[in-house]
């Protein structure tokens, strides 16, 4: 059976995503003791966004931004970039990373619920109630276990139960940041990419200044900056930024939207892989079965809300 040339590019922007967005968490963790959590935000979505920038201006696809595209980007950076990936980070201090990867797969749960409560959406129906009672189990079972899902080769440190409420709050970054952009669309005229770019340059600054009045230059040890850290810091800049943020507007405008957000699947499941094969990890039975848990809830929030 033959494949036709879309089908392979749709496979491979898959896989792109899927791995670079599967393995941030790790990749955080090996850089997280080199410097401080906004810091380490702040550097990496500001070198994205800088480095998007330059390809798309050496492409000829770069379009002089308005003040108010710089606005709208600084806007939606406060919750998409800053908490979203500030507050992972930071979060990340205090859990593993298989915990973060599980925690932040509940994202569309919580979508779903935001949407219903404050944007005015439809009431959830009885299969969506059914992910959303399922995502919440899997969240108490997870908090449940906490002191059996500490790191080994990387340790966690700091109290876990902050640590889960951080990245539990980052997801919320994400839901109010998308619930924000529907509610004030914005007509730049700009293409996705440079509005990308436009949103990484903005949420990097956000996050450097909240780590100067953090005090965060104090976490900066030079010393421990090893190949291993320069390779995640490297994977983490131009992987988990401009290669799955391309990747995921390609499949958006070339695939249907249920393919598109099949990462949610299966990102989860390569951050615990990557948790335990990579940093050593503990994989315990509360850590497979909340996986089990929060993903198959996901699945009963989107299956039929892309089936209605």
């Amino acid at each position: 059976m033959q494949v036709s040339s879309r089908g392979l590019r749709i496979l491979f922007n898959l896989f792109l995503l899927y791995i670079s967005w599967g393995s941030t968490y790790i990749c955080l963790k090996l850089c997280m003791h080199a410097c401080g959590p906004f810091t380490l935000c702040g550097v990496r979505m500001l070198c994205g966004g800088l480095l998007l920038a330059v390809l798309l201006a050496l492409s000829g696809r770069w379009r002089q931004p308005r003040g108010a595209d710089w606005r709208h980007a600084a806007w939606l950076a406060v919750f998409m970039v800053l908490m979203a990936s500030g507050f992972l980070a930071r979060g990340q201090q205090g859990i593993s990373s298989s915990t973060a990867a599980i925690i932040t797969a509940s994202t569309p749960i919580s979508m779903l619920l935001a949407g219903w409560l404050f944007a005015g959406e439809k009431r959830p129906t009885l299969m969506q109630c059914v992910g959303l009672l399922g995502g919440g189990a899997g969240l108490i079972l997870l908090a449940l276990g906490r002191a059996e899902t500490q790191a080994g080769t990387l340790p966690a440190q700091g109290d876990s139960v902050a640590g889960m409420i951080w990245v539990f709050a980052a997801t919320w970054g994400w839901v109010a940041g998308t619930l924000v952009s529907r509610r004030f669309p914005h007509a730049s005229g700009l293409s996705g990419m440079q509005s990308c770019a436009l949103l990484l340059i903005c949420g990097g600054l956000e996050s450097l200044l909240v780590a100067a009045c953090a005090g965060e230059a104090a976490l900066l040890q030079p010393g421990e900056i090893g190949a291993a850290e320069l390779f995640a810091f490297g994977w983490l800049t131009v992987g988990g930024s401009i290669i799955a943020y391309y990747a995921y507007f390609w499949l958006l405008s070339h695939a249907s939207i249920a393919t598109a957000v099949s990462y949610e699947y299966v990102v989860p499941v390569i951050g615990v892989f990557l948790g335990w094969h990579i940093g050593g990890e503990a994989v315990t039975w509360r850590i497979l079965l909340t996986c089990v848990l929060i993903v198959g809830s996901v699945f009963f929030v989107m299956w039929d809300k892309h089936n209605k």
